[in-house]
């Protein structure tokens, strides 16, 4: 499946929410790409696009509710953007394997709390990186 072109504003609200992702300001990166969702959901985009980033949103309210060692926020969470983001390879350039992968260590670090953030990065290929 591949996912249609966003306007330029869902793009720059993407590129803003990938920014402070990678930043590890995951309240941030969840508000402009709440802002990208209505977008989308406004102009009647797909609804598999819809999820995903609805998918997204919600990796980075895992990654958030696991900095506050929230056991029962990060485990539904993550029950909620697997079956969103599952059906994705890529997503707008998101290698979404990867990031799911990324973030299911954050699943399985639950009662341990013992994974830190510092590498935590948006997997993408380099030409989407440049933009």
């Amino acid at each position: 499946m591949e996912a249609l072109p966003l306007t330029e504003a869902e793009e720059t609200l993407l590129l803003e929410g990938i920014q402070e992702f990678d930043s590890a300001r995951y309240w941030h990166a969840h508000e402009s790409w709440e802002d990208m969702w209505n977008s989308l959901k406004r102009r009647e985009a797909p609804l598999p696009e819809i999820l995903g980033i609805q998918g997204l949103i919600q990796t980075a309210a895992l990654l958030y509710n696991h900095q506050r060692e929230k056991r029962r926020g990060v485990l539904n969470q993550w029950e909620k953007l697997l079956p969103k983001l599952d059906v994705w390879t890529r997503l707008w350039g998101v290698d979404v394997v990867a990031h799911l992968n990324q973030i299911r260590r954050f699943v399985d670090d639950v009662d341990t709390w013992n994974e830190t953030y510092e590498q935590v990065r948006m997997p993408m290929s380099d030409v989407e990186r440049l933009k």
